[in-house]
């Protein structure tokens, strides 16, 4: 299992965490809360060469959400 951590700054919000949690067998992919910076998180799972399977929210909070949509329009294949 891969796990990585991005400290993204979505704003005045200040910062938050992104992860990204990767079986390195079949490279499937969760990435959990991601709150902005959507091209960050691209950069990482393309080296990752990940097939993104779930986006996963710890709770609804702004900082966490943000991206989401984005996310979702990017790696959609």
């Amino acid at each position: 299992m891969i796990l990585k951590r991005i400290k993204m700054n979505v704003g005045n919000v200040g910062e938050t965490n992104c992860y990204i949690v990767q079986d390195e067998k079949t490279k499937e992919t969760m990435v959990i809360d991601p709150g902005g910076d959507v091209d960050k998180i691209i950069e990482m799972l393309n080296t990752l060469h990940a097939n993104v399977k779930y986006i996963l929210l710890t709770h609804c909070h702004g900082d966490h959400i943000a991206g989401v949509q984005e996310l979702k329009e990017k790696v959609r294949r």
